[in-house]
């Protein structure tokens, strides 16, 4: 969850009978953090503040506007920098990992143009995760350079890994050690059901000190009846290690409305950001839709919001939209983070752009 200190603290001196004495932690430079933080937290996490998610595009050398995510960049995905470079506070939550592009071209979302993932994509797309000095350790190292700054927030920083789709169209279907035929729907459920096992089993095996597996997403982005039963087993599954499946359809995608069937969480697309033939309304009807159905809202915006003035205005309107439904405010909020923009953001000294970033970051912390 966020928000490790954004309270007001009471004055170390006279600390609550609960409380320990301040203390000074260190890592690489001497950080004071009075232990009053840490105890804040402790009460925000008896009712957390609503979850914000980053959506982090990583782990393919081919993805167009990947983002390769230094420690310090998950560090700004995770927290709020002030003028001088520190963080803050929390601005989210958690993190959903999750690709487009396999590096041999193939893709992760039968959406896309090209030949569908195979066994040694999605194998490769978990070594990316997994490996030594990857996503996720760098995630955790970053995160643990928040903390050691303004405290550990409420609970640990969570983690939903994707779940590419099992493109029927795929045969002979190698995935650690086992042959699959996905045109044959029991192969593609027990498919999808070892690339979960195969995550969570990873997960635990890294030991990820400031990370913790929420649960899964689902990267196909509608709902088609072909896939209800596939998705029903993957829920089930998941429900059995208390983990979560997640979702994100675009604007009116095939299910959306009847998301809580198969997810525990969903967010709708706007798709507002990118078609400049759509207009702001779109925000406006997406809210609409996203309160009625009880889902969150996603954040849309890329790299063109700094380079193009047909984009550069379009970021704020999402920000609007927010702040006239506070219900969608008080509820989860994911961010799509295309080509890093957002660590972009965080960075950038220009005025208008330094208002822009204290628009969102005042949007997405409760």
């Amino acid at each position: 969850m966020t928000m490790g200190c954004l309270v007001a603290c009471i004055s170390p001196s006279d600390p609550p009978p609960s409380c320990p004495p301040p203390t000074t932690v260190s890592m690489g430079q001497t950080t004071q953090v009075t232990s009053q933080a840490v105890c804040d937290a402790a009460e925000l996490a008896a009712d957390p503040p609503p979850e914000r998610w980053i959506l982090t595009y990583g782990g393919s050398a081919r993805a167009p506007g990947r983002s390769t995510y230094a420690i310090r960049d998950f560090t700004r995905l995770a927290a709020v920098f002030d003028s001088a470079g520190a963080p803050e506070l929390w601005l989210s939550s958690g993190a959903i990992c999750l690709q487009l592009f396999a590096p041999s071209g193939r893709v992760f979302e039968p959406a896309l143009a090209g030949p569908p993932a195979d066994g040694s994509d999605w194998s490769a797309y978990l070594d990316s995760l997994f490996s030594k000095g990857g996503i996720l350790q760098r995630l955790d190292s970053g995160v643990a350079i928040a903390s050691a700054t303004i405290g550990p927030p409420p609970t640990p920083y969570q983690v939903s890994v994707m779940i590419p789709y099992p493109d029927s169209r795929d045969s002979g279907f190698a995935f650690e050690g086992a042959v699959y035929q996905l045109w044959n729907a029991a192969d593609r459920r027990d498919v999808t059901l070892a690339y979960v096992a195969e995550v969570k089993r990873r997960f635990e095996t890294e030991r990820l000190a400031h990370l913790s597996l929420n649960g899964f997403y689902w990267s196909h982005e509608l709902m088609p009846d072909s896939d209800s039963a596939l998705v029903t087993a993957v829920g089930n599954a998941v429900h059995q290690e208390n983990l979560r499946l997640l979702w994100i359809p675009y604007y009116d995608a095939e299910g959306w409305d009847r998301w809580w069937v198969w997810f525990d969480e969903a967010w709708l697309q706007p798709n507002y950001f990118f078609d400049l033939t759509v207009p702001a309304t779109r925000l406006d009807s997406a809210a609409a839709h996203a309160v009625g159905a009880e889902m969150g809202l996603e954040i849309e915006f890329d790299g063109r919001v700094f380079d193009d003035p047909q984009f550069g205005d379009r970021l704020g309107p999402y920000l609007s939209t927010l702040a006239s439904n506070p219900e969608l405010r008080d509820r989860s909020i994911a961010i799509y983070d295309g080509q890093g923009a957002l660590v972009s953001l965080s960075r950038s000294t220009a005025a208008p752009l330094e208002a822009l970033y204290r628009q969102m970051w005042m949007a997405l912390v409760p």
